[in-house]
């Protein structure tokens, strides 16, 4: 072998390869493309199944929407055909009541009648409570008491609580009063104190205004007066729960005392502190007329009595117990037609109207305090009756209203006046004070002077001035005429000393006259706020002498 190495040609090896490279890159290429175009396939497919999904369960829900129309309607046949045939007699019953008790109002149809038709009803209407009591009222309208008795005492074995309330509006509505008041202490002694909706509160306010007569035997006062015992004795800090709720509720009658005491109020600094009791001490006034206005307000009677009545006739006419099951069917099935066979939405409504019409119950003491604060439309009677009995925690609630603020009221204030501070008890130091802060402004005021006279210096200009002349004179003494230069300086600094002089003394007489008005509104702002902590005073003493602690009589 030579020792020249062999050449060997890779121009064919390498057009080979760039020939590959083109060919992969190509078909990477046309497959990119190919990717591209399954992926936009797959994404119309996919949004094809989706509106195809779409219109599946459309197609559904219209079934099932449909179905469930369907079955409403035969299932609500399927109800009130049960309803017809369980309680069929109910409605005719109700309805026989209402019209018994008009036709006895307007004395238009016999007592043979009105006995025929309860004693008929009787018989076809087993276990309903309202049965025996249509025919005890038939019978007490033919004078028939053994019957009476004998069907009052069955109503009562079947429902005591609305017999007894029945009973005890219809002898209001004859005027027979000793019964009635019977009637209703029977119907107060069913009832749980921890527990009484509106209905309950509107027969107690009517007992309260004397709709059901007088009630010389006090029985149903004794179960109201029972009632808020127990709730007393239920809650091992009643008292003090009940004096915390209306010390509260008197908070929003404070008087703001700002406008009426404008200088204590920008200058003292215990002005809070006499707000909060002249705040509240003004407030009197306003509380005493609110609750004077609750107890003497105009009771219309005429308008009781028909409340009273249109809750007579809503009693009659509510569904017993054992319809609420069917009832409440009927109502779903209702509006399950009514959506067209969206139960979803009918089971809402449903649900909501429910809530509407759910009775809230709350203990008797709550109730009277919520009507006592509550600020809609009560009727003027709901107010007088729960006053009537809450005046005790009232009163007391007031007593702590006046007093928990009377202690912090101070017995002196402190002025704060442009930062000078002066104290006094009764403004009986009024020259001291006005010395005080006439000497405290002097002070200031010299200050600042000084200060003034420290930075604008003409006197020091001058010396400047002085300097400069002299070191010229002397330049000029050793050097010819270069210092000449300076004189005409040091002529401009010692005019420029004039300048200073007239800033000086013009600053201090704007300070003198700045300070002359701050003497002036101070001497006024302590003369006012004396006065004023004088009227303050005045206002807490009178008060003081001729506060009462029942608000309430």
């Amino acid at each position: 072998m030579g020792n020249a190495v062999q050449q060997i040609n890779l121009s064919g090896i390498e057009n080979r390869i760039s020939s590959l490279e083109r060919a992969v890159n190509n078909n990477a290429q046309q497959l990119n493309a190919n990717i591209l175009e399954v992926s936009r396939q797959v994404a119309e497919t996919q949004e094809e199944l989706a509106q195809l999904k779409a219109d599946f369960e459309s197609l559904i829900n219209e079934q099932r929407r449909t179905a469930a129309l369907q079955q409403a309607a035969t299932e609500l046949v399927t109800v009130r055909q049960e309803m017809e045939s369980k309680f069929g007699n109910y409605s005719m019953v109700r309805n026989t009541m209402i019209g018994i008790l008009q036709a006895t109002d307007a004395a238009l149809v016999r007592k043979v009648t009105v006995s025929q038709v309860s004693e008929e009803l009787m018989i076809s209407t087993p276990n309903y409570w309202l049965a025996p009591v249509l025919v005890a009222v038939a019978a007490w309208i033919g004078n028939n008491k053994d019957l009476a008795d004998r069907a009052i005492n069955e109503a009562i074995k079947r429902d005591n609580e609305h017999t007894s309330l029945v009973m005890a509006l219809i002898c209001r509505r004859n005027n027979r009063t000793q019964t009635c008041y019977e009637w209703l202490s029977r119907y107060f002694s069913t009832q749980s104190s921890a527990s009484f909706d509106e209905d309950e509160m509107v027969y107690i306010n009517a007992y309260i205004n004397g709709i059901f007569g007088p009630d010389e035997k006090h029985m149903c006062d004794d179960y109201i007066t029972r009632w808020i015992d127990e709730i007393r004795g239920s809650h091992s800090n009643f008292e003090e729960e009940q004096s915390e709720t209306w010390s509260e509720y008197f908070n929003r009658y404070n008087v703001d005392q700002s406008e009426k005491y404008p200088a204590l109020h920008a200058c003292v600094q215990e002005f809070g502190y006499i707000e909060q009791y002249l705040g509240r001490v003004d407030a009197v006034d306003e509380i005493s007329k609110n609750f004077h206005s609750i107890q003497n307000a105009y009771i219309d009677q005429d308008a009781l009595r028909k409340a009273v009545d249109a809750h007579l006739v809503k009693l009659v006419t509510s569904d017993d117990r054992a319809e609420r099951g069917l009832r409440e069917k009927e109502e779903y099935l209702l509006a399950v037609k009514a959506c067209e066979g969206d139960t979803g939405t009918a089971r809402e409504i449903v649900r909501r109207r429910r809530i509407e019409k759910e009775t809230h119950t709350m203990n008797i003491i709550e109730h009277f305090t919520r009507i006592i604060r509550d600020n809609n439309d009560v009727h003027p009677s709901e107010k007088r009756t729960a006053v009537s009995f809450m005046r005790g925690y009232i009163n007391k609630g007031f007593a702590k209203y006046i007093d928990e603020k009377e202690k912090v009221f101070p017995q002196q204030i402190t002025m704060n006046i442009n930062g000078w501070t002066g104290r006094t008890v009764e403004g009986e130091n009024a020259g001291r004070l006005h010395s005080s802060y006439e000497n405290f402004l002097v002070e200031e005021r010299d200050r600042k002077c000084e200060e003034i006279n420290n930075r604008l210096n003409p006197g020091r200009v001058r010396i400047i001035a002085i300097v400069l002349a002299v070191a010229g004179v002397i330049l000029g003494m050793l050097t010819g005429g270069a210092g000449a230069i300076l004189l005409p300086v040091a002529l401009g600094v010692f005019l420029y000393s004039f300048k200073v002089k007239n800033d000086a003394e013009g600053s201090i007489d704007a300070l003198e006259k700045e300070y002359q008005k701050l003497y002036a509104d101070g001497i006024r702002d302590i003369d006012n706020c004396i006065e004023e902590w004088k009227a303050a005073r005045n206002s807490v003493k009178y008060f003081r002498t001729v506060k009462t602690n029942d608000i309430v009589a």
